[in-house]
């Protein structure tokens, strides 16, 4: 009868299996009767106690592909022992998909197969993640494709480069295919193969990938251009281990780029028609810089030796201490603003110039240098005119804003981003292209502005989008300029489309993520070769022998019957070799599996369950198991192979007990050198160490005439061990016992 404690670890252990999804499950094989816990029938929405019959009456839908699943797996359990772990796909009664992950052991009794019993988890959840990292995969092809950049890895060892599907697609070569570098650089256009060759040999050489830009001729004879960037990857040892990198057709930026040079080459041509000029003051050197068109209205030879008493020599004397006033002013406090004053110049004429000017501050917030403008007003009609063209001439969006935040006026760029002409927008509010949630953070933001107009970029913390004719939103960049009239402030936006920059970082930042898991898995997949390469030497010459020697006699026999015995034995032999490698494979995801998952399990828990699910057998064999775990009773640890770790050490105690008394085991826990010891100690055969001791964890190896002997479940628990970072040692007697020292990491 169980006691109070049990009851309640019963029920503790039942909720956790039902947060996780985990139901138990019986099958008698003689009367064909599934017995479903609550937990199972709940994942498999039918009622609790629900009665089902193998081959009859079952609720749940399943493909054929999930019934030949099912049958084949069912058929290697209970024939060959071969432990059914399946995930399968059903549809429960109530129209619900369902991934199953199911796992089952077989019960024997006198040699025959009675019973199966098993674990289900609804791994569901799971299989939708897997299915929408799939798509984020696929979403990131079509984002690089949209791009117009793919990424690639050159393998420095092997000198072949491994390419991401839109990558393949810029160089038109198949997709997946592994190219040698020299097949790369055949496409580089002619008149740039040296400089690229040249920059990939200083790259290497300094071992840090300086980004350059290269034209490529495609298989259709169109000239693209392509800008390169990556980083190098080095071993301890400093030698280059591999080369990730990304390669972007370029071919639009660049055009638009020289389209930029253009307008701005048209903005020094609008410069000179609006009579307008831009200086630059270093307070501390006393150095100014005149743009040509300052020293063409000022009537000054070009590149002449400038100072700030140049400029001041040609104000008029009137307007002298006005002009003065305003610089100290603006040195003092750190704002220019704008002044109108005249000048006059060498040859007696007279003109009016609008100066305007900004405050330059060091990281030590103190002034070195005074930059702006100097335009000619003299005819306030002609300044208007000329107004209008600059803004034209801009390269962003730009709109001018006056009070109540009306626009006035607004230029191409604008009516091209917003889908709006001129006419449907000026005389409306700016308001009605913001989003009202950034309302809040404007207003400090316009208030400041206000208060001390001077060019800033817009900044809320936070992204910045506005709202384009047909409802989208646009993620902008915003920078606003005050321009004084006599009419008062107006308000200028330079408005700048970022759309493609915030794709092209995101997409940056996935592929990076893509790389370092790539490199993760690479890694993994080197590691399992190097022990596949070691363990096959060791386990699979033998049987690959008898095989090759049995193909000889084979060839050599005449006599049917003899030929009959041989093919009996080629099956023996081809058996021992699938149950061989299946075991290998298994023991290798082990070792190289580097997401295992930690959680805290409990060794009482672990206990209990070990000892229900060997109930048969301890009953059978009348054996006296014993638990202390009073010292350490939880441990951070993978649950499944802690399980693992009880049932082949629990079991073998139960399997080589011996003929002559009752079976005694005693697991405990305890604390060495501050790291957790689990012991399983039993009174059974014992092992010869000095004969066994050195092979005693290996594959396929067996100390007794059992006729369940194996020589896979030590190696399995030593696998799973040292995967986790811990280590089994042995002590044993012959016909005295043995125990099994588990140190945890």
């Amino acid at each position: 009868m169980k006691n109070h404690k049990d009851i309640i670890d019963s029920d503790n252990a039942s909720t956790i299996r039902a947060i996780l999804r985990i139901g138990t499950w019986k099958l008698n094989l003689e009367t064909g009767v599934y017995v479903f816990d609550n937990t199972t029938c709940d994942i498999l929405q039918v009622p609790h106690g629900t009665v089902m019959h193998r081959g009859q009456n079952e609720p749940l839908e399943r493909s054929a592909k999930t019934t030949a699943q099912i049958e084949l797996g069912l058929k290697e359990l209970i024939h060959s022992g071969i432990p059914f772990n399946q995930e399968l796909e059903f549809k429960t009664p109530k129209g619900n998909p369902r991934w199953l992950h199911v796992v089952a052991t077989r019960k024997l009794e006198n040699g025959k197969c009675t019973e199966i019993t098993g674990i289900i988890q609804d791994v569901s959840k799971v299989k939708q993640s897997q299915n929408n990292l799939f798509q984020q995969n696929q979403l990131l092809n079509i984002a690089e494709k949209k791009a117009k950049l793919g990424h690639w890895n050159w393998d420095f060892k092997t000198d072949m480069l491994t390419c991401s599907e839109n990558m393949c697609r810029i160089l038109g070569v198949p997709v997946d295919a592994q190219l040698p570098l020299e097949t790369i650089l055949d496409d580089i256009y002619p008149e740039d193969k040296e400089y690229v060759k040249d920059r990939l040999a200083t790259n290497l050489k300094n071992k840090y990938f300086e980004n350059f830009t290269h034209r490529l001729e495609t298989h259709e004879g169109k000239l693209r251009t392509i800008e390169v960037s990556g980083d190098i990857y080095l071993d301890k040892d400093d030698n280059i281990i591999n080369i990730l990198g990304i390669s972007q057709d370029i071919t639009d930026y660049k055009e638009i780029e020289s389209e930029l040079v253009k307008k701005n080459e048209l903005l020094t041509f609008a410069e000179q028609k609006a009579l307008l000029g831009h200086w630059q003051w270093n307070i501390i050197t006393d150095e100014v810089f005149w743009s040509a068109n300052l020293y063409y209205l000022f009537k000054q030879k070009e590149k002449s030796k400038l100072e700030f008493n140049t400029y001041f020599g040609y104000v008029h004397p009137d307007d002298q201490a006005e002009v003065t006033i305003h610089f100290d002013k603006a040195i003092k406090e750190g704002t220019f603003g704008k002044i109108i004053h005249r000048i006059l110049l060498k040859d007696g004429t007279l003109k009016w110039i609008l100066l305007l000017g900004e405050v330059i501050l060091n990281e030590k917030d103190e002034i070195t240098t005074l930059v702006g403008t100097c335009q000619d007003v003299t005819e306030q009609q002609l300044q208007e005119i000329k107004f209008k063209g600059l803004v034209e001439s801009a390269p962003s969006a730009t709109f001018i804003v006056g009070e109540g935040n009306v626009i006035q006026m607004i230029n191409k760029q604008a009516e091209h981003l917003f889908g709006y002409t001129s006419e449907e927008l000026v005389g409306k509010s700016i308001e009605g292209l913001i989003p009202p949630r950034f309302e809040k953070k404007r207003a400090p933001e316009r208030e400041k502005f206000r208060a001390n107009p001077k060019v800033i970029k817009v900044d809320l913390g936070e992204d910045f989008y506005m709202i384009n004719k047909s409802g989208n939103e646009i993620p902008v960049e915003v920078t606003l300029g005050p321009l004084q009239t006599d009419e008062g402030l107006l308000v200028s936006m330079a408005i700048r489309d970022i759309t493609a920059e915030k794709l092209y970082q995101h997409k940056i930042l996935k592929a990076k993520e893509e790389l370092e898991i790539l490199t993760e898995e690479l890694t993994a997949q080197n590691l399992q070769l190097a022990d596949f390469t070691q363990i096959t030497s060791h386990n699979l010459r033998a049987p690959v022998s008898n095989l090759n020697s049995l193909v000889d006699i084979y060839k050599l026999v005449d006599n049917e019957q003899e030929r009959d015995e041989l093919f009996g034995k080629f099956e023996t032999v081809i058996d021992h070799l699938t149950l061989t490698l299946n075991t290998l494979i298994e023991a290798l995801s082990a070792k190289s599996d580097t997401s295992i998952k930690r959680n805290e399990v409990s060794f009482s828990e672990t206990f209990k369950k070990t000892e229900e699910i060997l109930t048969a057998e301890i009953t059978r064999t009348k054996a006296v198991i014993k638990s202390d775990f009073s010292e350490v009773d939880s441990i951070q640890y993978h649950k499944l192979y802690l399980e693992s770790i009880f049932q082949n050490l629990i079991g073998n105690s139960l399997k080589y007990k011996s003929p002559d008394r009752v079976p005694k085991i005693e697991v405990s826990s305890g604390l060495h050198k501050g790291k957790v010891v689990l012991q399983f100690k039993d009174n059974g055969l014992g092992i010869d160490l000095n004969k066994h001791g050195h092979k005693i964890f290996g594959l396929n190896k067996v100390f007794h005439n059992h006729p369940e002997a194996k020589g896979i479940g030590l190696f399995m628990t030593k696998t799973q061990i040292e995967a986790m970072g811990g280590k089994i040692l042995v002590s044993s007697k012959v016909n005295e016992g043995t125990t099994f020292s588990v140190y945890f990491s």
